[in-house]
């Protein structure tokens, strides 16, 4: 699939014409939300998909009129009102007959002809338009099931996510405005600025004017100096240094005087002093590679020294990871351990091998460990070998992979995965101190799995239940973008463990877990926001019912709190849990979507008891005390006693 999906507004399909509106520039996928634009009269012409105009805009009115409607999707109702009014009023400025999506762009697949790839778009299309006029026909936001959807993006996992994505602006982001641009022009040889609208911004003065970069700043050039310029015309830097570079997303940009490198920020300023042979920029994280006096040193990306200027060599292995050279040894940080040789090594399975003595260790994500002999071996014997290693490290590592292997310790070497089922495994045989001690080794080194499952031994084992400690790896879990220890760190904040309550925290990070497809999160959300927003709370335990695992309850309760007993009944007669047979006891004593039956409500009350579920005994004692036909102060009176032994509050009513 190539990068960019164009949808334009044009005349007759003929191809593409210098008249043509775009209305939409998006990469890979055609926005969902705009799709019911793309309704009536689909067909292919030289690979570019059409459809009609006016019945498309129609549609689409007709499909944000109908989410107008919802209460349960719409985060922001006063930004989606503007949006949607502004989308409509653009719309309605549309003045020619077809829709255009250019196909020749969208459908460069290798394996896939083109008007192939483009009948399989018009039927992506068509599929889950009859999805969105299903949804509209039948006034249920619930068949705008996402994961049904077809061609979408996969960063969203229901609909709502997608609707109420910020950068979409409830669709009107994805309508493409030209933006108007100023002019860099030319007079007598020398260059300047114009506004859009043709005013001088910067009379001609430049002997060279470049590009405008991210940052809406040009480099310009005057007798062999260079200097940058704003956008706006605003001269920040007059032509001053022998070179200049562009700024970049740090807002920093290298400046050259005298042959030496320093850095100036986006107002002029020197924000490092030229005093640099060579200053080299990490694209990952902005730090820079600099060297000063012959020794190599880091600049984080506010310019401060993060390595000091001590090494013969700094080479970046990846992300904020550097090899440092110095002494004819190798580390991964200053006071780290010292190597023989750290070497690249093929991408799979980790980024380098350390080699210290007779021994070979690993370098990945996760730090350090003990290499593996039989992976090694075969590293250094693959076809590509001799694009990584020369002969000397070539045969360092086949020592290492032929040596007798030798019973290890388990220690900071052993790798991350090898230490996390060490630990599930004593965690299933219950010998906690070993999961907790293999855990923490794993989640020290960064492991999220190992993070999430030690923080549920100090959340709730006995014995070892410790809230600080449970709230601080929760969070790094979290942070490590682990999925359960969102959820885990959520129950922190609603129950206040090892932290103050904050319900509010907990929702934003269910909401997280609850993107990430875990059907907890969305059931846990359904309870958080039953009394708030019941048609929000509906929604969350849809979505669990989707991904199979409802909460029957929940969705029994909101059913019944809105009057509908037929739908409560069938999710408290699917739940077979004591909360089930509690509820299901309730309806048949009340007569609610059932005929009142007594002996019903009794059954099922006694099996919630017989489960645990001591408020049956209430609703015995109650049915004993005051429903005709069945009076029996003697069973009355034990149900009272049970309910009293179990801690539960007796009503007035049963006591008189």
């Amino acid at each position: 699939m190539s990068h960019n999906v164009y949808l334009s507004n044009i005349s007759f399909p003929s191809g593409i014409d210098r008249n043509d509106i775009v209305i939409v520039k998006c990469e890979y996928e055609m926005p969902l939300l705009l799709q019911p634009l793309l309704i009536s009269g689909g067909f292919i012409e030289n690979d570019i998909l059409y459809y009609d105009t006016k019945s498309g805009i129609e549609n689409l009115k007709r499909f944000y009129n109908f989410l107008d409607t919802t209460k349960s999707l719409i985060s922001n109702r006063s930004i989606f009102t503007a949006c949607k009014n502004k989308l409509f009023k653009y719309l309605d400025g549309l003045q020619y007959a077809y829709f255009s999506m250019n196909a020749r762009d969208v459908f460069n697949m290798e394996d896939i002809p083109h008007n192939k790839q483009a009948a399989i778009w018009l039927a992506d299309i068509a599929y889950n338009n009859a999805m969105i006029t299903s949804a509209m026909e039948n006034n249920d936001v619930s068949l705008l099931a996402y994961t049904k959807f077809k061609h979408v993006s996969m960063a969203f996992h229901s609909f709502a996510e997608l609707l109420n994505y910020v950068d979409y602006y409830y669709g009107w982001g994805h309508i493409y405005e030209e933006p108007a641009k100023e002019e860099i022009y030319n007079e007598n040889g020398l260059w300047g600025l114009k506004s859009a609208k043709g005013e001088i911004l910067l009379r001609p003065q430049f002997d060279e004017f470049y590009e405008f970069g991210e940052q809406d700043i040009a480099v310009v050039m005057k007798a062999q100096k260079y200097g940058y310029v704003h956008r706006s015309g605003e001269i920040i830097v007059l032509p001053e240094w022998d070179d200049a570079y562009d700024f970049d997303s740090a807002d920093l940009a290298i400046v050259q005087r005298n042959g030496l490198l320093g850095l100036v920020n986006v107002s002029g300023e020197v924000v490092v002093e030229p005093i640099y042979e060579t200053l080299n920029k990490v694209r990952h994280s902005g730090h820079y590679i600099a060297q000063k006096n012959g020794k190599w040193g880091v600049l984080a990306n506010n310019a401060t020294v993060i390595i000091n200027f001590k090494y013969e060599k700094i080479e970046l292995l990846y992300n904020d990871v550097f090899i440092l050279q110095k002494d004819s040894l190798y580390s991964l940080t200053e006071n780290g351990e010292q190597f023989d040789l750290i070497v690249r090594k093929a991408p799979h399975q980790g980024v380098a091998w350390a080699i210290k003595g007779q021994d070979v260790y690993l370098i990945d994500k996760y730090g350090i460990s003990r290499a593996n002999k039989g992976l090694v071996q075969q590293d250094a014997e693959s076809e590509n070998y001799s694009f990584y290693y020369d002969e000397i490290v070539r045969n360092r590592l086949l020592a290492y992979a032929r040596t007798p292997d030798e019973e290890t310790v388990t220690d900071v070497y052993t790798p991350v995965e090898e230490l996390y089922n060490i630990g599930v495994d004593a965690y299933n045989r219950e010998d906690y101190p070993s999961a907790i001690y293999h855990y923490s080794l794993a989640a020290e080194k960064g492991y999220g799995y190992a993070m999430n499952n030690l923080a549920h031994i100090y959340y709730m084992v006995d014995g070892y239940v410790d809230e600080d400690n449970a709230f601080y790896w929760y969070e790094k879990g979290a942070a490590a973008g682990n999925t359960n220890a969102l959820y885990g760190l959520s129950q922190c904040y609603q129950y206040g463990i090892g932290t103050i309550p904050d319900a509010d925290k907990a929702i934003d990070l269910l909401l997280q877990a609850a993107a990430d497809g875990m059907a907890a999160a969305h059931n846990n959300l359904g309870y958080l926001l039953y009394d708030t927003d019941p048609e929000l709370a509906l929604y969350h335990y849809h979505q669990a019912e989707e991904l199979g695992e409802p909460d029957n309850i929940g969705l029994g309760n909101l059913y019944e709190e809105n009057g509908d007993f037929e739908t409560a009944l069938r999710y408290y007669r699917t739940d077979e849990s004591e909360m089930g047979a509690f509820h299901l006891g309730n309806l048949y004593l009340r007569g609610s979507g059932v005929v009142k039956d007594v002996k019903s409500a009794i059954g099922y009350f006694i099996t919630a008891t017989d489960r645990g579920y001591a408020s049956g005994h209430i609703e015995l004692a109650r049915i004993y005390l005051f429903e005709e036909g069945f009076i029996d102060h003697d069973k009355a009176k034990a149900h009272i006693a049970a309910a009293e032994k179990a801690g539960l509050e007796i009503p007035d009513e049963l006591l008189t």
